[in-house]
């Protein structure tokens, strides 16, 4: 018998069987573990505070037990499509776990502020980030192209030409967002107006007559400039605290990347050809 033992055939079977046992034991353990949808208290409150914001109460029972089989069926789900490989090569997948992968990189806290002195000198080297564009208070006469496209022009130039009265709100078309706007930058203007209408009324000269007649995506213009507010850079002092949330967003966005870089290196990038 002692002899039998010794035979390295039997020490082969008896390891074989051993690691056969245990993988077993192991895989009813996985398996088990799979098949366990464990909730956590601390995901049930998650759940509720959910439920509280998006419906502005706090759950009832009824909600809670709701709650409970929707996620309940949401875990159910989930390991069934994994199990039936239904998460490969799917791009929706692949998308939503890069961009919770993106979020996590992006919870990077803001790095310190560097000192006043620093922090002055990257404001000097960056002041076009700052600058406050011009603005322009105006009021127009709007002419409608519609019943008269051939003739909208020459009727604003006419109507110029003749004088614009005191009542000059009763002239023209109605137009749409009135005919009175307060500090508008190029942006804003080229927003509810249009390029070619944003750029004629930036290059008018800074008088208070009745000019046009400026073209814009809607018709015919003819404009009187109230207030002309000139670009100007604020006193680092005075927007201190602009010039330190934008610094920290710099510096953050900065560091996001670094950190993007560095994972990518982790891995080996080969473009079949």
């Amino acid at each position: 018998m002692r002899k039998f033992l010794s035979e390295p055939f039997v020490h082969f079977v008896i390891l074989g069987s051993l690691l056969f046992a245990g993988h077993s034991l192991w895989q009813r353990h996985v398996t088990k573990i799979d098949r366990t949808i464990f909730v956590s208290p601390a995901e049930m409150e998650r759940q509720a505070q959910i439920f509280a914001t998006e419906n502005r109460r706090q759950p009832t029972d009824e909600d809670i037990e709701a709650l409970l089989f929707s996620h309940v069926e949401e875990q159910v789900l989930m390991r069934e499509a994994q199990r039936l490989g239904l998460d490969e090569d799917d791009t929706i997948i692949r998308r939503r776990l890069a961009q919770k992968m993106r979020f996590m990189i992006d919870d990077i806290g803001a790095p310190p502020l560097p000192s006043r002195d620093e922090l002055r000198a990257w404001y000097d080297a960056n002041t076009s980030r700052f600058v406050r564009p011009e603005t322009r208070s105006f009021e127009h006469i709007y002419l409608s192209p519609k019943g008269r496209a051939d003739t909208v022009v020459s009727e604003a130039e006419a109507l110029l030409a003749a004088g614009i009265p005191s009542e000059w709100e009763t002239q023209g078309d109605a137009f749409m967002t009135g005919r009175r706007f307060t500090t508008l930058a190029p942006p804003a203007v080229q927003r509810d107006f249009g390029t070619r209408f944003a750029n004629a009324l930036f290059d008018l000269p800074d008088t208070r007559d009745w000019q046009g007649p400026i073209n814009s995506a809607f018709g015919v213009h003819l404009v009187r400039l109230t207030n002309v507010t000139a670009q100007t850079l604020p006193a680092f002092e005075d927007i201190l605290p602009e010039v330190e949330a934008v610094w920290s967003e710099d510096a953050k966005r900065a560091e996001n990347t670094e950190a993007l870089k560095r994972l990518i290196l982790k891995y080996k990038v080969e473009v079949g050809e």
